[in-house]
């Protein structure tokens, strides 16, 4: 059984939360407690970094979109960066690709969207 790993930095931009390994069925309940724990800092900006990241169950999917309904209720934002062709194609499949703005990269997901002019 591989493990997962959540670690979290603060950028200016927003806070990086870099998951790596698998987020199988039997590290969900890993992953939520760290989510947990980070939704209790009320970030206006979370990037996901999947750049690390083998595989996610839909129970992972779930924990994300879970901490994704938290935020954005907040009046923050999600974005997923880096993420592996085989992990965002988990997301296309579940129909949720559309429900995160996903970046090729952390920098990208870090930089403010244009102002409206």
């Amino acid at each position: 059984m591989t493990g997962i790993t959540v670690q979290a930095s603060q950028h200016p931009s927003g806070l990086i939360v870099k998951i790596a390994g698998d987020a199988g069925v039997e590290n969900v309940p890993v992953l939520e407690r760290e989510l947990t724990r980070l939704s209790a800092t009320h970030p206006k900006l979370v990037v996901f970094d999947l750049s690390e990241l083998d595989f996610i169950a839909s129970l992972g999917m779930g924990a994300l979109m879970a901490f994704r309904k938290g935020v954005v209720r907040a009046g923050g934002a999600v974005r997923i960066a880096a993420a592996k062709p085989a992990v965002l194609d988990s997301f296309k499949r579940a129909a949720l690709k559309e429900l995160f703005n996903t970046c090729s990269t952390v920098d990208e997901a870090l930089t403010p969207p244009p102002a409206a002019t």
